[in-house]
């Protein structure tokens, strides 16, 4: 599968960068806070997202393997919030589409720990890789029960392999 992989090279997340894809909250915030006072820092609206209906949180780990893969999952009628409690985590990304996406297409973002990224609805994806650690825990938070009915795994037209 490796050799006729399409090679797709991990960029850090950025707002900008990842505006097609969904939202990103930066940490550190870079903008000036909306309050700050001897005892609390708070920046307001970083991510506004409309999930309709019951809300779920799961958790979600995800052991360290080869940032390689031939499918990608969608949510068709949920965004997705992912944020990682204890490391950086790869994820791969094409823009949001009811059509499988070509590999060709495939970006993949680093996000650091901590980081909220959110899917858009229909926002293509990879498995979120760990970097540094072993294992990593993730907090997924989408429809309820969009587990079962709003996930479907699509095969690409190739392989796409992650790379620095």
């Amino acid at each position: 599968m490796d050799e006729l992989a399409v090679i797709t090279k991990i960029e850090p997340i950025s707002k900008d960068a990842f505006k097609a894809y969904g939202q990103v909250i930066e940490i550190p915030v870079p903008e000036e806070p909306t309050v700050s006072t001897d005892t609390v820092t708070f920046w307001k609206q970083q991510s506004v997202f409309a999930i309709s209906g019951e809300t779920q949180v799961g958790v979600l780990k995800v052991r360290k393997m080869n940032m390689m893969f031939d499918e990608m999952e969608n949510h068709f009628k949920t965004p997705t919030a992912l944020i990682c409690l204890d490391g950086d985590f790869v994820v791969a990304v094409a823009e949001p589409s009811n059509m499988v996406p070509k590999a060709e297409a495939v970006r993949a973002f680093r996000a650091k720990k901590a980081q909220l990224v959110v899917l858009a609805e229909k926002c293509w994806h990879s498995i979120m890789y760990p970097v540094d650690q072993d294992e990593i825990t993730v907090l997924v938070v989408f429809n309820k029960d969009a587990l079962e009915e709003d996930t479907v795994f699509e095969d690409l037209d190739q392989p796409c392999k992650l790379s620095y």
